[in-house]
């Protein structure tokens, strides 16, 4: 069987949700709210659950139990991280847009293409969550280009996934 016939490849352009400046700060807001608070909490919980196994006379079924606990406490970490990068990638602010949605992609298990005009702060954070949420949704192992291109007082940004099929 030749290669045409053994992957048949979907090329498709997708339709993105606009994300508005609003939006942009109320997510971004939420990440910071969910990082400082619940998640800087859980941190300390499994802190001082490793200072009490040490003040702990030496049991082996207390101190089995408290690991346990702990693993738990990183696992509720872990996810409370996902949920603030899901609203509002962390790489996004600190490095732009390009290498947040590279983040992403590579977190989901997309390959990605990003071409982009130079854009302003608030417009690549805009057109970042756009994508970024659209990222979570395509399967494994598919290609995705994204292109944004100024010009004329607007912004659009192209997205189209390529993907192989067996």
């Amino acid at each position: 069987m030749n290669p045409i016939t053994r992957w048949w490849r979907r090329v498709r352009t997708v339709r993105l949700r606009p994300v508005d400046p609003t939006t942009c700060a109320l997510r971004r807001g939420l990440e910071r709210d969910l990082n400082d608070g619940p998640a800087q909490r859980v941190a300390a919980l499994s802190v001082e659950l490793g200072l009490l196994s040490v003040d702990l006379p030496d049991n082996p079924v207390l101190t089995g139990r408290i690991d346990e606990l702990q693993g738990s406490l990183a696992a509720v970490l872990d996810e409370l991280r996902e949920i603030g990068g899901a609203l509002y990638p962390p790489v996004l602010s600190s490095d732009g847009f390009e290498p947040a949605l590279h983040a992403v992609a590579e977190r989901h298990g997309v390959a990605l293409a990003v071409h982009s005009d130079p854009v302003d702060r608030a417009t690549a954070a805009a057109a970042c969550l756009a994508v970024a949420d659209h990222l979570r949704s395509v399967p494994r192992d598919t290609h995705v280009d994204v292109r944004v291109r100024r010009g004329l007082g607007s912004v659009w940004v192209d997205v189209t996934e390529e993907r192989a099929c067996g």
